[in-house]
């Protein structure tokens, strides 16, 4: 069997939101809304990320389009690192994603 083509390479994903603290507070906290996502679609899949309202799907939606810078990670797509491009790339790289929200 061929080896399908990978078309999103998502490596380690991690989306944290400082919160709290102060000029005087030297440490700062975190909500970890995203923590180490890794996923793969091939040429022909779909996928569907399901889970427990508040559990970061959205977040993790937005950290691969870029419309969150992540904290951390690789988002691979089409063999381009999506955390690296130049604002007029990612605008062109954006073409050919899609996020579908429910609508409750």
């Amino acid at each position: 069997m061929a080896k399908s083509e990978v078309l999103l390479d998502v490596k380690d994903l991690k989306m944290h939101f400082p919160i709290g603290g102060s000029l005087l507070k030297r440490k700062k906290n975190y909500i970890y809304a995203v923590d180490g996502v890794n996923l793969q679609i091939k040429k022909g899949e779909t996928l569907g990320l399901v889970g427990e309202s508040g559990c970061g799907k959205s977040t993790t939606a937005r950290a691969i389009a870029q419309l969150y810078k992540p904290t951390a990670g690789e988002v691979i797509l089409n063999g381009k690192d999506l955390t690296k491009l130049k604002a007029d790339d990612l605008i062109s790289a954006r073409k050919n994603m899609q996020m579908v929200f429910q609508d409750p």
